[in-house]
């Protein structure tokens, strides 16, 4: 491989695909995107001449094939991430996939155990990690500013499935469950990195807005919309992590984060609005208030702060994170994270949440095997 490039290719034309990745990969000066692979020809030809990709597939298999290739982002509804991964692993390529990593635990372990084997790196896009605040709480967590960890509170509300439109992201059958796992492992993934590892859970599944049937018209198990997990840690501690996806939220994007972190020194806050707000704030023991705690110039680096929205764009298409920080680790040879374990471990929690709701009971994550 030339030490200077990485030849990519990518699999899924979808928003989400032409809003984050191809700008991301757009500015980072190793990438070269050599092709791309999406199930409707039109589409792919169309998001193939945006971005000025010189070949298109509509199987990803032929893509695999015949391309020569370092690098693939499979960017596909969840129940493709494992055939695809297999062969991509099978090409000897490094693989960004999309959260969550598997359908169902056995998959992740399945393709990260092969990924290992394979000797490739591996990287699964939980965005938020990257984001100034989330930054911040983890080098505040680290320092020791709580002390001990007690216990931890985090809400994401969402508004994105109100109209009960059919997407594709509440079809079991493609997604494997619905909220919990398209916006739960963004938050399972973030308790994991500031807590550590997570060996309980109990949870509670919604569905609160009908959905549309399929576009061919057919039903479908329809997956939740809002969840409630509680969370046991291996230090003790405990947390409560609230999703909805049908959430009124009077803000730019509909959505809002909250989070509360405490323990035996104090407490941390931290809110993202989507407008302004993008803080941190927090109260050692012996102060008399919750005081804004500023995040450092070197975490903010080169992204804006004038709005949420911008320092999102700026953190992952002028920043060296997540996928820009992909290809740079495949040129520097240095670790990726979250990589293909942390997704594998996370998947393990969702599937204990999910048994949870089903059997209406505590379950212990060491149930969840491969």
């Amino acid at each position: 491989m030339n030490d200077s490039v990485v030849n990519v290719g990518v699999i899924g034309t979808s928003w989400w695909s032409d809003a984050m990745y191809l700008p991301a990969l757009q500015n980072q000066p190793h990438a070269r995107v050599v092709t791309v692979a999406g199930r409707d020809s039109e589409r792919t030809q169309a998001f193939a001449k945006k971005w000025d990709i010189p070949s298109t597939y509509v199987d990803y298999e032929a893509m695999l094939d015949s391309e020569s290739l370092d690098a693939v982002l499979i960017l596909s509804p969840n129940d493709l991430h494992l055939p695809m991964t297999m062969k991509a692993i099978e090409k000897g390529l490094h693989i960004l996939c999309e959260k969550p990593l598997g359908m169902d635990y056995p998959e992740a372990k399945r393709m990260t155990d092969a990924a290992i084997q394979a000797g490739i790196k591996t990287m699964v896009p939980f965005t938020y990690r990257f984001m100034p605040a989330s930054r911040y709480l983890k080098t505040l967590v680290d320092e020791g500013y709580l002390g001990s960890l007690y216990h931890l509170n985090m809400r994401y509300y969402s508004g994105y499935a109100r109209d009960g439109q059919y997407m594709w992201r509440f079809d079991q059958q493609e997604a494997g469950a619905g909220v919990v796992a398209d916006l739960g492992t963004h938050w399972l993934y973030l308790a994991y990195w500031l807590f550590g590892d997570i060996t309980a859970v109990t949870a509670l599944l919604g569905s609160n807005v009908k959905r549309a049937p399929r576009p061919s018209g057919e039903t479908y198990p329809v997956g939740d919309d809002a969840a409630i997990m509680l969370v046991e840690f291996a230090s003790g501690a405990q947390g409560v992590l609230h999703l909805s996806a049908v959430a009124y939220e009077a803000t730019p994007f509909g959505q809002i984060h909250e989070m509360e972190f405490h323990g035996s020194n104090g407490t941390l806050h931290a809110r993202t609005d989507w407008a302004t707000v993008h803080q941190v704030s927090g109260a050692r023991v012996g102060e008399g208030m919750v005081k804004d705690l500023v995040i450092p110039d070197a975490i903010w680096g080169n992204a804006r702060r004038d709005t949420v929205h911008n320092t999102y764009k700026d953190v992952f298409r002028q920043q060296d994170n997540m996928t820009r920080g992909f290809i740079q680790a495949i040129v520097d040879g240095t670790k990726t994270e979250p990589d293909f374990t942390d997704g594998m471990n996370v998947q393990r929690v969702l599937d204990a949440a999910l048994l949870s709701a089903k059997e209406q009971r505590r379950v212990q994550v060491a149930e969840i095997s491969g």
